[in-house]
């Protein structure tokens, strides 16, 4: 079938949960009404704002509140929806990337990786445990 040729070479979506997709599109609705439809590509976003507000709903999350109160959603739907708005911003040119520059990060989490395995292997061999 050349249909199924030329869609099996395109970015696939089958996979996409549609829970994920619903709770997106909820607080995306949410979004609109509160804002304005297509607001984040009539107007510049700073990537902070987004930063922030994905480490808000990630940390009430993190803490047991699986709902926002305001927007009756979930807070990991919130999260999809800062990625996904600074995701097209950036695609349309209108997302002002304020991040920190120092780029420091990687090493470190490569760093502490290394570290906890050594913690870890000589803690297994000190207690013949693996």
């Amino acid at each position: 079938n050349p249909k199924a040729a030329f869609g099996a070479a395109k970015a696939p979506f089958f996979g996409i949960p549609m829970q994920a997709i619903t709770q997106l599109g909820l607080v995306m609705a949410g979004g609109a009404h509160k804002y304005g439809k297509y607001n984040y590509r009539e107007t510049r976003i700073a990537a902070s704002t987004y930063h922030d507000a994905i480490l808000r709903h990630f940390m009430l999350w993190a803490d047991g509140e699986d709902i926002d109160p305001e927007s009756k959603a979930q807070h990991l739907g919130h999260i999809m929806a800062c990625c996904a708005l600074m995701i097209d911003a950036e695609a349309n040119g209108m997302l002002d990337d304020d991040r920190n520059k120092a780029g420091t990060m990687r090493d470190m989490l490569d760093q502490s990786a290394e570290a906890f395995k050594s913690f870890k292997d000589d803690y297994d061999a000190e207690t013949g445990t693996s």
